[in-house]
């Protein structure tokens, strides 16, 4: 592991004085300090290199500082502000040099230090190097692939420290996190939460104590299969890079549930929480597994049809009162049983006279599978075999597949084919006719995208061999080509603060209005100077309030509260509305027209031109929670400078534009802004929009001269 290096160059060149040994002054012991700061691109910063903007910034806002033991003798802010000579008395000193952002937690601002000592004496010129880099603790986290043979969609691990909180997400791997940790608490509180494919949730929680600064913890996620362990538990592999030399690694074995799965006499692994389609009188052996991290206390079998086949219909393995032998001629025997420190593992045999039994009718036999361990742990599972004389079956849609206008349906084969090609047929649902068209098969699955849907309509469809059909259908519903109320900013009510909505109609958008109007003003209102239809279009207008700066803006959301700090008002903004759809892009109309930048700092200079900025997402998962129990995507706090992160986890897509100049022409121009899709298997549950006539508003930074004008939004779908 490598990283990013601010280089501070110290060359001290002592000025030697003629004096008087018992009567010296300062100025008599002083040397020069000629001080160069200089940032070093050939290295990277925990495997990422600091792109030129970034460099300029940490240049321009890196502090130095100079001590004589506790004493501070010189500071200075950026390198364009260190002077060429600077006059220090002979001794022993250290610098101290800072750069960046020392937040809590954060996957983006990271925070730069370097100290070092240094002497100077008389007549000799001293040379000091600083390596200032990365003084966060940094978290990585791996996700091995075998996580995907217990858990569906992406997992996530929650890291929480005494100040702040950062999600990882398996569907946004290889993101790093940057914690800055109190110093009398060093601890990090991960928890790994994941569904099972069995629809269950599952949560565990590991804590690293001890934990340093300017190290990168590498946290390895595995599951240990039956096939890789015998204790049906699964390992966190947590391994630890210290900057520069200490690697330490750990494995952390947690108990868990039983693991129950089923293979047949030829190895082929079968999803006991799909069914298992068999044709009629299958003449096969099964054998069920059941592996557990502690030791076996029960293992129940239950089945209607086993009575009148000869035994009871539901029976405990572990005490079987002496029937073993009466199990075994019935069709189900233990074949293997294995005992080790951590747990059991049984191989239970269903011979393939009980199985022709159970396939003898067409239609399904279920049975019921129960393990509990010791640790009170346990797993229940219903093995469904339906038997039938059709060679396909139909499968269920994948959520994601869906689309407005296009899905991918999946079919399997259960026995040889007697056409060449598996089909698909497809029609909307309580409609006549049927669309077929030809599948791709791999091994024994086949599936066809088909394309051309109607957004927002219930379909059915079935897998065919021919023109034989699957006995079971299946239906899918398309998404709907969902659009913005009020998207036409028609509708607005109330007078201060100015509400985006009409008088009895439910809040989508909202705005900076009720954070401004406590200081006397509004900065979002309608407006028919520029409009594409309509009365209005909706201008976003920065300006300054009493003293303070505020951005025109307007957003997907709620405005929740406004936290003062003496006479500065600082907005909580709550982000998102429920959503479910998937457009490509965003379409619009805008007129922008940029002032000159009269409340500049670090973010953007005062004389320059400001920018406007539009930007838009979908995302997933449970969201953040507000006191009032209402949930959002994100929920912005300008005073802790806590703001939307275009790279969270929960972002399923995103898109932006930022316009550094005037629109076009005498009105308003079009706008479209293409969506991002991070990943393609997941169904987004919100969407953001934010607009800002001033892009770095949320830093009170821009010119109050600022205004955009928008209308009609429309989101575009495929």
């Amino acid at each position: 592991m490598y990283r990013k290096i601010l280089i501070i160059q110290l060359c001290i060149f002592i000025v030697a004085l003629v004096s008087c040994k018992e009567d010296t002054s300062i100025a008599e012991t002083e040397g020069i300090l000629k001080l160069s700061v200089g940032v070093s691109d050939k290295v990277e910063v925990v495997s990422r290199s600091l792109a030129e903007e970034e460099q300029s910034v940490l240049e321009k806002n890196c502090k130095v500082r100079i001590y004589s033991g506790e004493t501070l003798v010189q500071k200075y802010q950026g390198i364009e502000n260190l002077p060429a000579e600077i006059a220090l008395a002979n001794g022993t000193y250290s610098v101290r040099v800072t750069a960046g952002d020392s937040v809590a937690a954060s996957f983006e601002q990271r925070f730069f230090e370097g100290i070092k000592e240094f002497a100077i004496a008389k007549g000799e010129t001293s040379t000091v190097e600083v390596n200032c880099g990365i003084a966060n603790t940094v978290v990585a986290i791996a996700w091995d692939q075998s996580l995907q043979q217990v858990f569906k969609d992406d997992c996530q691990v929650t890291i929480t420290s005494a100040t702040g909180e950062l999600v990882y997400s398996s569907a946004n791997a290889g993101v790093k996190g940057y914690f800055s940790l109190p110093e009398d608490n060093r601890k990090l509180t991960c928890k790994f939460s994941a569904t099972t494919l069995g629809g269950e949730e599952y949560v565990r929680t590991t804590e690293l104590s001890d934990v340093k600064d300017a190290t990168l913890y590498n946290l390895t996620y595995s599951y240990s299969s039956v096939e890789q362990g015998p204790t049906g538990g699964a390992a966190l592999q947590i391994q630890i890079d210290e900057t520069p030399l200490v690697e330490e690694e750990h494995v952390i074995t947690i108990k868990q549930r039983p693991v129950i799965t089923c293979k047949d006499g030829e190895e082929t692994a079968y999803d006991l929480d799909q069914p298992m389609y068999l044709e009629l009188n299958a003449l096969k052996d099964f054998y069920v597994r059941v592996a557990t991290s502690s030791t076996l206390k029960s293992l129940i079998i239950h089945n209607e049809h086993f009575q009148e086949w000869g035994f009871w219909n539901q029976f405990d393995m572990l005490y079987l009162e002496g029937q073993d032998e009466k199990l075994k001629e019935f069709g189900i025997s233990v074949s293997d049983k294995k005992q080790t420190l951590s747990g059991d593992v049984w191989t239970i045999q269903f011979a393939k006279e009980l199985i022709a039994k159970m396939t003898a009718n067409e239609g399904s036999v279920s049975t019921t599978i129960e393990a509990v361990d010791v640790e009170g742990k346990s797993r229940k599972v219903v093995w469904n075999i339906v038997a039938s004389s059709a060679t396909v079956v139909t499968d269920e849609i994948i959520p994601y597949e869906v689309w407005t206008s296009k899905a991918t349906l999946r079919g399997t084969v259960t026995t040889a084919l007697e056409s060449s090609v598996p089909k698909i047929r497809y029609r909307a649902k309580n409609t006549a006719d049927w669309t077929t068209v030809e599948a791709t098969l791999v091994e024994k699955a086949f599936s066809k995208e088909i394309t051309g849907l109607t957004p927002g309509t219930t379909y059915e469809y079935q897998a065919m061999d021919g023109e034989k059909a699957s006995s079971v259908t299946c239906e899918f519903t398309t998404e709907a080509v969902a659009q913005f109320p009020n998207s036409s900013f028609e509708s607005w009510s109330g007078d201060s603060p100015k509400h985006i909505f009409g008088s009895g109609e439910e809040m989508f958008w909202d705005s900076g209005n009720e954070g401004a109007s406590t200081l006397g003003g509004n900065i979002t209102l309608p407006d028919g100077t520029y409009k594409h239809s309509g009365e209005y279009s909706a201008k976003l207008k920065s300006q300054i309030i009493v003293t303070q700066f505020a951005a025109g803006n307007m957003f997907i959301g709620k405005y929740l509260e406004t936290e003062m700090s003496g006479l500065t008002g600082n907005g909580v903004l709550g982000f998102g509305r429920p959503f479910a759809s998937r457009p490509k892009a965003l379409h619009g109309y805008i007129r922008y027209e940029s002032g000159v930048v009269d409340k500049g700092g670090d973010k953007i200079k005062n004389g320059s031109q400001d920018k406007g900025i539009i930007y838009i997402a979908l995302t997933s998962g449970e969201g953040e929670s507000y006191d009032d129990g209402s949930t959002w995507a994100c929920i912005v706090r300008t005073k802790s400078q806590k703001f939307f992160d275009k790279n969270a986890a929960n972002v399923v897509a995103y898109g932006e534009q930022i316009w550094e100049g005037n629109t076009e022409g005498d009105g308003m121009v079009e706008f479209t802004i293409p969506l991002d899709y991070r990943t393609l298997d997941e169904v987004p549950n919100r969407i953001v929009l934010v607009a800002a006539a001033s892009q770095f508003g949320d830093y009170f930074q821009g010119s109050s001269s600022s205004v955009m004008w928008l209308d009609d939004m429309e989101l575009i779908y495929e």
